[in-house]
């Protein structure tokens, strides 16, 4: 959901652009330039329709009558010419005096212009009884400006206006008999402290209603509909040149000095928001500053003209990229927890990760909060010296002399037997798998190195906040409930025990929305492994054990399964011989890139980079982790492996460019999709009950039952990592090698009341020739119903 830049227009005059406007029944983009020519563009493939010269002046304004269907383009040579639907010109006005601004009021009828120091009101003559489209004999005159009046605007019985002599007003267009003139009702008379230079009414979905002023002092100001200041905005290098507002994100675009992008701002909050919007993130470095710029509803596009006579066009696309977030290291995975708030992780290829939290301003910014690799590389060394203090007091002088020689000796140089056997030594260890705890309130991140960091809420943090002993006011306990845990009351007091039982019965998750309010800590380091870990899967209480399992594996082809309560390693996976003995401790031929679990089978999938995936009984004992059957087909290395729970199926990735369905013992391949790039991640909408594919730098989602594509995202320039849907938002999450996390809509199944709607346009337009032999229209749209 999101403006995307469509097209450019270059060499369209040799003349500034001065004005920007569309003519909806044509269907066309006008611009007037600084030399009196109107020219007009098709909207479908940009083609120049009419390019005319009938203004001797700057063209100022453009305004569209929907009643009478003409154009009207106002100039500072004193007229205003009103153009037909054949783009020829229907009426030529004079006044005198340069018209730099007009306004339609459809509920009085009228035309508002205006001039220097001057606003004027005309009604509206359609059938030209007068002589022309607008009556010249009975006209009203309001002169509370001083200066130019070069902006106005119309909401239903309201006008407002602004011009360079600083003033902000709201006029009240009376509609009782005989009354056709405009009676202010309020005046800024220093609104800004230079001369306005642009106005816009801003009403979104939720019918709240600002006006929006840019001025030549380097300021925007947002004001209530009754002109009270609400948000300033400052820090612009140059005079504010023009103001759009676009309804479908949200956005009040603002272009202002030599600057070749506008500055996007949420109008309600009065944050910038251009960090995380894309629209402008690729234009920082062009050579043209944006001057003039107009949204157009009809078509969901913004248009804008440059300081190089450019007009460039960006169009609404609902597939777009809402948000967009910087990293500074490439994404390698991603995860969230679904307790609100809403928090999602991504691990880098530096070795840190990041939490994302929405602001409640709006739903672009995002609060970062940055899990540094010190704090990690700390935590693991800490862990290390006590385990060899624990082990020191065991072990004589004599043999402690052995393992740790003075400096010189022969076996200092001497290579140890108990070294890791890890490649990987670098300082920056990339975090390639992600996983949210939600029982535990655990992050688990599976690094390059071997080890599985471990962060959780701070406990000392939470600790002192459940030690608060607030007052004994009943309303400030019930108020701040959610921030004071249960043994934040004291035990003694009357009414604890009521209050504890009434917190847990409304809440019964408070201690983890407590922990929230804490920040994030490395609390433990898993080290069982001996190169990267790929993959990790939980099997928890809510599966019929007695604690929480982790099985983690990786590119040492090991499988740990680890005791994630106490943090200990319970078993590694073993191959048992035909007589029973143990063998070796390799799961597969290839590297393991992926794992995940069936609990409806109490099996789990391991995706191998030897073109197969093993499926293995699951159980706390490695030795019982029995082999039940291969999925093999892929002919590149598989890169994901899922289960469908809505299915009941196996779902595998590869580099070779297609995603394969298997039944759930793993004896057929049921399906195969072509996705005609390599599969780099998937992820599974149980909403939608699509799949979701990172193919490459593109993001496809696939019907699995139908094999249709019917969703694709673009917006990523490298390869994409990770795909996570939150079905809580309805949005699917991205992190890409290009350095970015990206948020998207997530595809919806088209409504009920939209195949209605869709029906009965298709009816209204055979219902014009539909006869006796024609009589399958409607039964067949029926049928799609």
């Amino acid at each position: 959901m999101a403006m995307e830049k469509q097209s450019v227009l270059k060499e369209t005059h040799h003349r500034s652009v001065t004005a920007l406007g569309y003519h909806p029944l044509r269907r066309e983009i006008v611009a007037g330039f600084e030399d009196g020519f109107v020219k007009m563009w098709e909207v479908e493939g940009y083609k120049l329709s009419v390019s005319t010269h009938e203004h001797q002046g700057w063209v100022t304004d453009f305004l569209y009558w929907p009643e009478a269907k003409v154009m009207f383009s106002s100039s500072n040579d004193g007229t205003i010419i009103a153009w037909s639907t054949a783009a020829a010109v229907h009426d030529h006005i004079s006044f005198g005096s340069p018209v730099y601004s007009m306004a339609l009021n459809v509920r009085r009828h009228q035309l508002v212009c205006g001039f220097n120091a001057c606003i004027r009101v005309f009604s509206l003559d359609e059938n030209r009884e007068s002589g022309h489209l607008i009556d010249l004999k009975y006209s009203y005159n309001s002169k509370e400006h001083t200066d130019i009046v070069k902006c106005i605007v119309c909401l239903e019985s309201r006008v407002y206006s602004a011009g360079f002599d600083q003033k902000l007003i709201i006029y009240d267009s009376s509609s009782y008999p005989g009354n056709r003139g405009l009676n202010p009702v309020f005046c800024n008379p220093k609104a800004h402290e230079a001369g306005i230079s642009c106005l816009v009414l801003i009403r979104d979905s939720e019918n709240n209603t600002w006006l929006v002023t840019g001025s030549f002092d380097k300021v925007v100001k947002i004001w209530s509909q009754d002109g009270k200041l609400t948000h300033r905005l400052d820090g612009f290098l140059g005079t504010i040149n023009d103001l759009c507002y676009v309804p479908k994100n949200k956005t009040l675009w603002i272009s202002s000095g030599t600057s070749p992008v506008a500055a996007l701002y949420d109008p309600k909050c009065g944050e910038n928001v251009s960090e995380f919007i894309g629209t402008f993130q690729d234009e920082e470095n062009e050579k043209y500053h944006l001057q003039h710029m107009k949204y157009i509803p009809e078509l969901n596009q913004a248009v804008a003209s440059s300081s190089r006579r450019h007009i460039l066009m960006w169009k609404y696309n609902p597939q777009g990229c809402i948000t967009t977030l910087k990293c500074k290291h490439a994404v390698e995975c991603l995860t969230y927890t679904k307790k609100d708030p809403i928090l999602f992780f991504d691990g880098g290829s530096d070795g840190q990760a990041n939490n994302w939290e929405r602001l409640q301003t709006n739903h672009f910014m995002y609060s970062q909060e940055t899990f540094l690799l010190t704090e990690a590389k700390t935590k693991l060394a800490q862990l290390k010296n006590e385990k060899r203090e624990e082990r020191r007091p065991l072990v004589s002088a004599f043999v402690r002399s052995l393992h740790n020689p003075s400096p010189g000796s022969y076996s200092q140089n001497k290579p140890s037997s108990q070294c890791s056997a890890s490649t990987y030594k670098h300082s920056n260890s990339a975090l390639l798998k992600s996983l949210f705890v939600e029982s535990l309130d655990l992050l688990l991140l599976g690094s390059e190195d071997g080890n599985i960091y471990i962060w959780g809420f701070d406990d000392a943090a939470v600790n002192a906040l459940r030690d608060m002993k607030p007052s004994s006011n009943d309303d400030l306990l019930k108020k701040y409930r959610i921030l004071l845990a249960n043994n934040s009351t004291e035990s003694g007091s009357d009414n604890s025990s009521e209050f504890e039982e009434t917190i847990s019965l409304e809440n019964p998750e408070i201690d983890s929305v407590t922990n929230r309010v804490a920040g994030f800590v490395c609390k433990n380091v898993l080290s069982g492994h001996s190169s990267c870990v790929t993959s990790m899967f939980l099997v928890g209480r809510q599966h019929g054990y007695g604690t929480t399992y982790l099985v983690s594996s990786g590119w040492d082809r090991r499988i740990c399964i680890w005791d994630l309560e106490s943090g200990s390693l319970v078993d590694r996976f073993r191959n048992v011989s035909e007589d029973g003995m143990n063998i070796e401790e390799l799961a597969c031929d290839g590297i393991v890139t992926d794992m995940d679990y069936s609990l409806s089978r109490n099996e789990f999938a391991c995706a191998s980079g030897d073109k197969m995936v093993y499926i293995r009984h699951f159980s706390q004992v490695g030795s019982e982790m029995t082999l039940r059957n291969t999925l093999q087909g892929h002919e590149g290395e598989v890169t994901q492996v899922t289960w469908c729970d809505f299915d009941d199926n196996w779902i595998t990735s590869s580099e070779d460019g297609t995603i394969r369905l298997w039944s759930g013992d793993g004896m057929t391949c049921e399906q195969v999709i072509n996705t005609h790039g390599p599969v780099s991640a998937i992820c599974l909408d149980s909403v939608s009950k699509c799949i979701v594919a990172g193919v490459h730098n593109v993001i496809k989602v696939y019907n699995p039952s139908k094999n249709k594509l019917l969703q694709t995202n673009f917006g990523h320039t490298d390869s994409i990592r990770s795909i996570i849907h939150v079905h809580e938002r309805n949005q699917y999450i991205s992190g890409s090698w290009d350095g970015t996390l990206r948020v998207w809509n997530a595809y919806r199944v088209a409504t009920r009341k939209k195949k209605a709607a869709r029906m009965e346009e298709k009816r209204e337009s055979i219902s014009s020739f539909k006869n006796k032999n024609q009589p399958n229209y409607l039964i067949e749209d029926e049928q799609e119903v």
